[in-house]
């Protein structure tokens, strides 16, 4: 009897073992018409069942169309070589994930396009795949792009290399790093890095390859957010400074046996330019960009593209100096009489003091230390400097109608003006200081008197 019973049990766990698991399927969602200079959403619901290993979701798009993350559905999410990629290691325990990212449609692109893809995986030590019901997606073309520049989506790598054949290289993006050099102020080290870009605005990111044994930290970021990770530094704009010229800048603490004859750093900028990855090497060059006017950007690129020597009063050989503010005057400020100034922008909110940024902060008088706020507004930047200079008279001249007032942040005095509750009205006057003279000012944000990312303020404030 008890034979007979084991049997029966061995014969339902083997029946059991070679029963299937429930079906793995895939289903993907998009619309069927979008619109040139778009944005659109794909979205993929995965039914894995009792699935848990090593799976990988994989599309191809056209060029001219860029992805970015949306929902990852707990994978590791990459677009590369207009590869749409989801890893998962080891999928997450629920039955059905659902995942999704945007495509961004260049808005010289017309025609019809589809859309596939494959969910691979592993099922008992063997390999196994499904395929997406490929979704055919129609391109309406962008009425603000006349009809000859408008490109069909399948000729659309062929055409834009004819064009680009025509280009002079002289219309190419070019970054260059000016010579590092050691701190007046310490042992950290100086590195100064110019961006000439001329009228592109769109997504751009900076990667310096920095050795073992330093550390970076940003100086000055032109609202990019900047990383230093696994000896790579980096800088990253969703949308670059209007300005056809620009510099950043960042420091490296070298740890005590490392010095500047340890360093050697090479980086590439990195951009899309019709829906193309373009990438090209950072130069080195022994010349001075700290506080670098845009007449001097002008000669520098001028000279690099003729191969002339910078004529007098342009940039010359790397001075150990950093960002300074403009010029203090010593003599006693003469007294005018005030003027209303009358002014567009509309800020909303109040410079409450409530505390300094740095209680107790030696070197600045207590009516010139920056407050701290509560939530998340904006200030425009105008300079930063390694010493502290009173910041009435340095910017008396300008007639800004607001005060400026002074952080110590990142080891440097920074002095900004504000403060206003939306992007849009900080960049309003931001316009207004630099039509007064005042180059190189930019808009910074903060969260609870701390400084964040622009691009994250302006997420979370909604514009």
């Amino acid at each position: 009897m008890i034979k007979s019973i084991v049997t029966v049990v061995l014969l339902f766990l083997g029946t059991a073992m070679l029963l299937p698991q429930d079906p793995v399927s895939v289903k993907m969602t998009v619309p069927s018409v979008v619109g040139a200079g778009q944005e659109f959403r794909v979205s993929i619901t995965i039914d894995k069942g009792n699935l848990e290993e090593f799976s990988r979701l994989q599309q191809e798009l056209p060029a001219g169309l860029t992805a970015d993350q949306d929902n990852s559905g707990a994978a590791d999410y990459s677009f590369d070589n207009q590869r749409v990629r989801f890893i998962w290691l080891k999928l997450p325990a629920e039955s059905t994930i659902l995942v999704s990212y945007k495509i961004m449609v260049n808005e010289r692109l017309k025609g019809t396009f589809t859309l596939g893809g494959e969910f691979s995986y592993v099922e008992n030590n063997e390999r196994k795949s499904v395929n997406l019901r490929p979704e055919s997606i129609n391109i309406t073309p962008s009425p603000s792009v006349s009809a000859d520049r408008q490109i069909e989506i399948g000729s659309y790598t062929s055409v834009l290399a004819a064009e680009q054949a025509g280009t002079p290289a002289t219309g190419n993006v070019i970054c260059i790093r000016q010579t590092p050099y050691k701190s007046r102020t310490g042992n950290d080290i100086m590195v100064n890095l110019l961006v000439y870009k001329r009228d592109m605005n769109k997504f751009a990111k900076i990667e310096e390859q920095i050795p073992p044994g330093f550390q970076a930290v940003a100086i000055e970021s032109r609202e990019g957010l900047f990383t230093h990770k696994d000896g790579v530094a980096k800088f990253v704009w969703m949308n670059l400074p209007e300005e056809p010229g620009f510099t950043v800048s960042y420091r490296l603490i070298p740890e005590a046996s490392k010095s500047l004859d340890d360093l050697q750093i090479s980086g590439t900028l990195s951009y899309i330019l019709e829906g193309r990855n373009i990438s090209v090497d950072i130069i080195q060059k022994d010349v001075y960009l700290s506080g670098i006017s845009r007449a001097n950007i002008e000669a520098l690129m001028k000279s690099l593209e003729t191969g002339e020597e910078l004529p007098a009063g342009k940039p010359v050989q790397a001075q150990r100096e950093e960002v300074k503010p403009p010029p203090v005057k010593e003599e006693k400020p003469v007294v005018k009489e005030e003027k209303p100034v009358v002014t567009e922008e509309k800020p909303v909110v109040r410079e409450t003091r409530t505390r300094p940024t740095t209680p107790g902060l030696s070197g600045i008088p207590d009516n010139q230390q920056l407050p701290v706020q509560s939530g998340i507004y904006y200030r425009v930047q105008l300079a930063a400097a390694s010493r502290f200079s009173d910041a009435n008279k340095a910017f008396a001249a300008y007639n800004l109608s607001r005060p400026v007032l002074v952080e110590r942040h990142d080891g440097l005095y920074k002095y900004t003006v504000g403060s206003f509750s939306t992007y849009s009205q900080a960049s309003d006057f931001r316009n207004t200081v630099l039509s007064r003279g005042i180059r190189g000012a930019f808009v910074v944000a903060y969260r609870d008197g701390k400084r964040i990312n622009v691009i994250d303020a302006r997420r979370a404030t909604g514009g």
